[in-house]
């Protein structure tokens, strides 16, 4: 997940940041995460994501995104995470190119590719792998009031433009972080078949600090579709003390669904 966490002015500015990779009950600490940004001469931004497993697996997640306008989210160009077993090789890749409407899905097994692509028309507000942390921030920091609903490419297994919805509750402490935190959920929408594929989603639980510019501080995901779930906590500048958390959590009221705010499609990159 990238970790925005500079002025709302400039929502791809943002520093270096690095987290520790937990087991899903929080216990163990797994693995570490670094996330960074580059921007081109193109005028084109490209926030790059690797997570290193102390078992040797890792991954890489690169999101091209076009910066918004007038105050609208940046838009995504391209998304690549590409998976790894620890000797090097490929274990699975997404991939998905915007303007050429194309999202595909890659399983390696035993050295042999899998590959299944799909067209779509993908809406404005489409995000895919660290990018989905976007449209969050904005939501949290907008108050997270109601809900908010957007498009998000996943594999599961094949490629697939899933419509989430995305839930607030009121800032209180989390164990693995300092401070009162806003916590959100994100969730597929499958209509009536949710019940039966929902459990094996990858699935978004994320908080945020209000008192340090909405920056993302933390999720519980999982690392593909029925792939392990875990745990991963912003590192601070400084350690901070371990709290477990003293209130209990809140709802905040409700209010008519929102969407992300649109913004023009993305157009192809030459």
């Amino acid at each position: 997940m990238i970790a925005p966490g500079a002025s709302w002015a400039g929502e791809l500015d943002f520093p270096d940041t690095s987290f520790t990779i937990r087991s899903a009950d929080g216990a163990q600490v797994i693995g570490h995460a670094h996330f960074g940004l580059t921007t081109g001469t193109d005028g084109l931004t490209t926030v790059r994501g690797e997570y290193r497993f102390l078992d040797g697996n890792y991954d890489i997640d690169q999101s091209t995104l076009r910066p918004g306008v007038d105050g609208n989210l940046p838009t995504l160009v391209r998304n690549d995470h590409s998976f790894f077993l620890a000797d090097g090789s490929r274990d699975r890749v997404s991939h998905l190119e915007v303007a050429e409407g194309i999202g595909t899905c890659t399983i390696y097994t035993n050295g042999n590719a899998e590959v299944r692509s799909a067209k779509f028309d993908f809406p404005a507000d489409t995000f895919a792998g660290d990018t989905v942390i976007l449209p969050l921030r904005r939501f949290v920091a907008a108050g997270g009031i109601g809900s908010l609903s957007f498009h998000a490419f996943n594999c599961v297994p094949g490629p697939k433009l899933l419509k989430v919805t995305v839930s607030a509750k009121a800032p209180a402490p989390w164990d693995y972080y300092t401070g009162n935190l806003m916590q959100v959920d994100v969730k597929p929408d499958f209509g009536w078949i949710n019940v039966l594929i929902a459990p094996f989603l990858p699935q978004i639980r994320a908080w945020f600090d209000p008192g340090d510019d909405w920056s993302f501080v933390g999720c519980e995901t999982a690392r593909y579709y029925k792939g392990p779930k875990y745990m991963m906590v912003r590192v601070r500048p400084r350690n901070a003390e371990i709290k477990a958390a003293q209130a209990p959590v809140q709802d905040l009221p409700m209010a008519p669904e929102t969407r992300a705010q649109p913004t023009p499609r993305a157009q192809p990159t030459g």
